[in-house]
């Protein structure tokens, strides 16, 4: 899909153009030697057995709810969050996802604890950068981000995708909050007792309402009903980014 690219926001314009159009980009969040850094740890990370579930949701990909070092970032770029935003944040929970070759990631909306959300570019092993793309002020448009850069968007409000990803791995974080007078308040720190990492055999998340409200939220039909869903809510798919899924 060929759609215009879209230029980065200065620090001072940022919090406008959210507020305007659903997103912002804030290029170096993190300095691209952190963003290393992260980048090797997560690849490390997958010699531990079962540390990455698979996400059959987006073909080639796994991920980890909560890991330990994307929740410090959850909470170090909260005040980066919150001037991007011209929004008083809270935090709700990290996820740590590395694509591979083939990966996709369609054309969907978040749940409410991803109102406010950041995708963060760590690190690549690809001929090229791999554009994620949003709908936007009445319009597809297409961001490279390197390692480092972040998208700052409406994740339940802002249409967002990315085509098949033709390089050897992508290693991306996703940070998610609700706005702290929004109508989503009740899903802050997604349902768990506090930030860090979470253990899915142990803990248990509460919510007081659907953890998935979004009709446009409709997974590839490949994935069962009755599987965990990829999004990370810990609900079976039918109960969550499936609950409209026929079949």
């Amino acid at each position: 899909m060929n759609v215009p690219a879209i230029q980065s926001s200065s620090s001072d314009t940022g919090a406008v153009q959210f507020q305007r159009s659903g997103y912002t980009v804030q290029r170096a969040a993190i300095s691209p030697e952190s963003a290393q850094l992260i980048s090797v740890y997560a690849l490390l990370q997958q010699q531990w057995p079962g540390y990455y579930e698979p996400e059959p949701m987006y073909v080639a990909a796994h991920g980890h709810y909560a890991d330990a070092l994307t929740e410090t970032l959850l909470l170090e770029l909260k005040p980066v969050m919150e001037r991007a935003t011209g929004l008083e944040l809270l935090p709700c929970y990290s996820y740590l996802r590395i694509y591979g070759k083939g990966a996709v990631l369609h054309k969907h909306l978040d749940r409410p604890s991803c109102e406010v959300s950041c995708t963060l570019t760590l690190g690549f092993k690809s001929e090229s950068l791999w554009p994620i793309c949003l709908h936007a002020d009445s319009q597809d448009k297409s961001l490279a981000l390197q390692p480092g850069d972040m998208l700052v968007y409406r994740g339940a409000d802002v249409p967002h995708w990315r085509d098949t990803f033709e390089g050897e791995y992508w290693v991306q974080t996703f940070l998610h909050y609700v706005d702290a007078h929004g109508q989503y308040t009740d899903f802050k720190l997604d349902g768990r007792q506090r930030i860090g990492p979470f253990d899915r055999r142990t803990m248990q998340r509460e919510f007081k309402r659907p953890a998935s409200i979004s009709e446009h939220n409709k997974p590839p039909v490949t994935v069962g009903p009755d599987a965990p869903c990829p999004c990370g809510s810990g609900l079976r798919v039918r109960d969550c980014h499936g609950k409209n899924l026929s079949g």
